[in-house]
């Protein structure tokens, strides 16, 4: 129930702005948009040895989704960090790409979101505690 002053329609957005309000909840779109794509509701979830079957097409959806999410969670926090996450794999695809396939082949059994976060906690200092 909506209070008398209240403009927020009885909705209580706690700290985020509209805007940021706006952006996460596009970034939760972009997920589960990405994860209906690729199918990756499967008993025990997602794991780097399935993620490894993908084709290049199904790997770059799914980063596609991965970062734009992240990035727009770390935004949220930092709009610089934000900023590094979302660039983190597109300004050197290449490499980035093949150090995210070593790091699947390395631990198999571990999400491949896990090993995107551990490499942005490095890279750009995302996701700490605080």
């Amino acid at each position: 129930m909506a209070v008398a002053n209240d403009t927020t329609g009885g909705f209580n957005q706690g700290r985020l702005s509209p805007a940021k309000s706006a952006v996460l909840m596009i970034a939760i779109l972009v997920l589960f948009l990405t994860a209906g794509m690729l199918n990756v509701a499967q008993a025990g979830g997602l794991k780097n040895s399935d993620f490894l079957k993908y084709t290049e097409g199904q790997r770059h959806w799914w980063y596609s989704g991965a970062f734009t999410v992240l990035g727009h969670v770390a935004f949220l926090d930092d709009e610089e960090k934000g900023k590094c996450v979302w660039n983190w794999l597109a300004a050197d695809y290449d490499n980035k790409e093949a150090l995210l396939m070593k790091s699947f082949k390395k631990y198999p059994d571990y999400t491949p979101t896990s090993i995107v976060i551990a490499l942005l906690r490095r890279d750009c200092g995302v996701f700490q505690e605080k």
